[in-house]
């Protein structure tokens, strides 16, 4: 009934036009033909010569490019586009980042809508010259490579140049909006490659932001290597904060492929930790860094320590300074630490499982201990309250792990953790019942049910 209801509203929603729009007439046989005749000038022995025939025919696949696009902008209302597109052909609810959005499909592009029928994105669906901007941007060039010393030639190839430039940037950010990472990269690639050529001059400001939003689409998309590849030159135009905590997580993601990855990610972050000593960013990724190397903590900790003087309600940093007494075995301090994290997010799944963690592995710690000493004592009945020690350390870990596996049902590693811990005290007060649920739900989940 949801989904019916939704696809009602998007069609009654475009179905009250504005006053001030006039329909949008794609006069696709005009353009085709438009090119047709540039065609023509271009082996033409009395126009190929020329940078006024090469201008022309870059106008001419800009517009084929963008005869749709260019009705449609930021802020624009659904009632809006029903008056520009006409009646959509169908209606359909998709889901986006995991939120529901609203599709109307249209003969050349499909608009997306908030939960507010608000459009958020569209996508062009159809082409009217398949790769008609890169057509343009090949025209440009060739205007500029036959008579960029014209001023006035110069002049027309850099407008030409940086309308293709934008147009890129848009389709990039709208496909960003949309979650479609990969196809939102390829369209700043795009745009990044024009500000390399002949005949047009981009800010460098402008050249990191693409690098920078390419590098980031790339990762969402999980394409490591080229994030990397992008963040990393973004890097060597500007190096605000945010770029090496990019930079670390691109690499960490690459870490599967790449046994040096989390090698090369420390030197940025150590990088972005002597340009910014106080960003909790790239403390708590070099913290991580540490801990993946195996290299001493203590190199970190103070860093820490003093980040959480500044700002002691950072529950990242908190997880931080949990994550680094872990990797020294101070695992009071490291419950603590969590603690903290937890009393500032109590429905972080993160803090809740690695309290459930950090408490068992006190507990082994405990048990190896006495199992060290067994030879040591009197009777069983001493060694046995020595062990009791531990499975009281472990009971309370159950219900941080009960928590996050409440926060988040579906992640079968905490079930596991419950199984195994409500096993080992399974004479315990009600841990026999809780491991039952716990060992069904495990056989359930893995499909032994």
């Amino acid at each position: 009934m949801k989904k019916l209801f939704l696809l009602a509203t998007t069609v009654m929603l475009l179905a009250s036009p504005s006053l001030f729009a006039q329909q949008v007439n794609i006069n696709e046989k005009g353009l085709l033909k438009k090119i047709e005749r540039s065609d023509a000038d271009i082996v033409n022995p009395k126009k190929e010569n020329k940078a006024a025939t090469w201008i022309a025919r870059g106008e001419t696949f800009y517009q084929a490019a963008t005869e749709v696009s260019k009705n449609l902008y930021d802020g624009i209302d659904a009632a809006t586009v029903m008056m520009l597109f006409g009646e959509p052909t169908g209606a359909e609810v998709v889901e986006i980042a995991g939120q529901p959005y609203n599709k109307g499909i249209f003969p050349y592009v499909d608009v997306y809508l908030d939960v507010n029928n608000k459009p958020i994105s569209w996508v062009v669906t159809k082409e009217i010259y398949p790769d008609a901007l890169g057509k343009a941007t090949e025209a440009y060039s060739k205007a500029y490579q036959l008579e960029g010393s014209n001023t006035k030639v110069a002049e027309k190839v850099q407008a030409g140049l940086k309308k293709v430039y934008d147009e890129y940037s848009k389709t990039g950010a709208l496909y960003y909006a949309l979650a479609m990472y990969n196809e939102a990269a390829e369209q700043f690639i795009k745009a990044y490659n024009i500000t390399k050529l002949d005949g047009i001059t981009i800010p460098d400001s402008d050249i990191y932001t693409l690098l920078h939003d390419a590098g980031l689409s790339y990762l969402f998309a999980k394409d490591y290597p080229k994030s990397i590849e992008c963040l990393t030159a973004a890097e060597k135009i500007s190096n605000d904060a945010e770029i090496y905590y990019l930079i670390y997580h691109a690499f960490r993601g690459n870490a599967a492929n790449d046994p040096e990855a989390i090698q090369k990610a420390k030197v940025y972050l150590e990088k972005g930790l002597s340009m910014y000593p106080s960003d909790t960013n790239i403390i708590e990724s070099l913290s991580e860094a540490y801990v993946f190397l195996g290299e001493d903590p203590n190199q970190i900790l103070s860093t820490v320590e003093n980040a959480l003087k500044q700002d002691p309600n950072n529950a990242d940093m908190w997880s931080a300074l949990g994550v680094l007494y872990v990797s020294q075995e101070n695992y009071d301090k490291a419950i603590g630490a969590f603690t903290h994290m937890a009393q500032l997010l109590p429905d972080s799944y993160i803090a809740n499982n690695n309290l459930g963690i950090v408490y068992i592995k006190k507990a082994e710690k405990i048990l190896d201990d006495v199992n060290a000493r067994a030879a040591t004592f009197a009777s069983q009945d001493e060694y046995d309250a020595e062990l009791s020690k531990a499975f009281v350390v472990y009971a309370e870990a159950v219900p941080f792990l009960e928590k996050a596996a409440e926060i988040d049902p579906s992640n079968l590693g905490t079930i596991e953790l419950l199984k195994n811990v409500t096993f080992r005290i399974r004479e315990m007060d009600g841990m026999m019942e809780k491991y039952e649920k716990y060992n069904n739900l495990y056989k359930q989940m893995t499909g032994q049910m």
